[in-house]
């Protein structure tokens, strides 16, 4: 039987764009612990299923770790989707470029730096691809991290302060590095 109270902050949150990740971060503790959101949605997906269906969204289970809501008959790549894979592409290249394993992203305990994206996305060949992308115009990398990739739960900062990615930040980015 679905919550009301967690089907309303789900619906809140999915409204806004954002993911539900099988596992979500602790502050405090510097862990990773279940999402009893994400459960609630998994326990009952065909309820959820058809309620969004009767707004007009699909509720997507992606690679069993993520759920997000596209609306039906909707355009695939919007102005935040490109945002969103800019970023993460950039971000990409940054770690491989610094000699970094990929770990590094995904590791709770580990992460990106802000200075290691902030220097890098003042560079010509990066700040080419944000400006087209209508990225860093007024704003500096982290407020658009923060805008676009944590305000969507793809990436959190750890307790270090270090950018690492989410469930569904790491499936949007094994999606945009697969060949």
């Amino acid at each position: 039987m679905i919550s009301n109270e967690r089907s309303q902050i789900i619906y809140n949150d999915l409204i806004k764009g954002k993911t539900i990740n099988k596992h979500s971060y602790v502050l405090k503790t510097n862990e990773l612990e279940e999402n009893p959101l994400y459960n609630e949605i998994f326990i009952n997906f065909d309820d959820y299923r058809q309620l969004y269906l009767r707004i007009n969204y699909e509720l997507v289970h992606k690679n069993s770790s993520f759920f997000f809501i596209r609306e039906l008959n909707g355009q695939e790549a919007n102005e935040a989707t490109i945002k969103i894979q800019a970023l993460l592409i950039i971000i990409g290249r940054i770690v491989t470029e610094k000699g970094y394993l990929f770990d590094v992203l995904t590791d709770y305990r580990a992460g990106i730096g802000l200075a290691d994206l902030a220097s890098a996305a003042s560079e010509e060949r990066y700040s080419d691809i944000l400006h087209t992308c209508k990225l860093c115009l007024s704003r500096g990398i982290e407020e658009e991290i923060n805008n676009h990739l944590i305000t969507r739960s793809i990436m959190f900062k750890n307790s270090r302060g270090y950018y690492v990615l989410t469930d569904a930040g790491r499936a949007f980015f094994a999606e945009l590095t697969r060949e």
